[in-house]
């Protein structure tokens, strides 16, 4: 991929507000990695910034944010860091996925021009683990309401489903095997050594290696597609593309 060199083309036919939309789509085909990556800074900042303020006597401000987040962590105490003595109003989960994702956002803009794009079926096993982690700790707390055995069956069922899509595919490939073993496996797990509980270091682990396999596959993807826009729109204000 080529640097994105910004030349100033000249003006055409377009229209007023055709022109204003193919620079703006110039502009932000441009500098997307920034805009992401100050997107990413500022929603994993707040969840830290509203402790600072409600420990600071600033508690309107600080209840909108924790409102806010309220709608995208589940924000349990027993699963958060705390600042000031205030809770952080998000997991420790999210705060390892999106920080690291912000963080792979700075590294990715070191290496944007020749890091090529992580395969899917590679990516599949960055999302394994907290795959396993989420799920199981998901599953034993179901097991305080829902007996074992009817868990287990209800997970053996959707294996069973996953492998006769597997097995009828004319091609098959080993991530489709590797699902069925993992998810066998978590079945065993669940049924003779019982509920699985998360801890402060799995889920930190977990959203770490979430975080930096969804930077390696989604962003280089992003920067050919942004590079794609960034053409186009040239094109269209050096008078080349109607």
């Amino acid at each position: 991929m080529n640097e994105l060199n910004y030349t100033r083309p000249t003006d055409n036919n377009l229209s007023g507000f055709q022109r204003g939309l193919s620079r703006f789509s110039l502009w932000s085909s441009k500098h997307w990695l920034a805009l992401v990556n100050l997107f990413f800074l500022t929603y994993v900042g707040l969840p830290f910034l509203a402790p600072v303020l409600l420990a600071n006597g600033h508690s309107r401000a600080a209840n909108v944010i924790y409102q806010l987040y309220n709608f995208t962590c589940h924000q349990f105490p027993t699963r958060t860091y705390f600042v000031s003595g205030e809770q952080v109003c998000m997991c420790h989960r999210c705060v390892a996925m999106y920080g690291t994702i912000f963080l792979g956002g700075l590294v990715f803009g070191l290496v944007r021009h020749r890091l090529k794009p992580l395969p899917l079926r590679w990516y599949l096993l960055f999302l394994i683990p907290i795959g396993l982690d989420g799920g199981l700790a998901m599953a034993g707390e179901l097991t305080q309401v829902i007996p074992t055995f009817i868990l287990s069956g209800l997970g053996l069922a959707v294996l069973v489903a996953i492998a006769v899509v597997v097995f009828k595919q004319k091609e098959r490939s080993w991530p489709g095997y590797l699902i069925l073993a993992i998810g066998l496996l978590a079945l065993i797990y669940m049924q003779f050594f019982g509920p699985h509980y998360s801890n402060y270091y799995l889920r930190t682990l977990t959203g770490f290696i979430f975080g930096f396999g969804t930077v390696w596959f989604v962003y280089p993807l992003m920067e050919e597609s942004f590079l794609d826009v960034w053409r186009d729109s040239q094109l269209k204000l050096a008078g080349q593309v109607g």
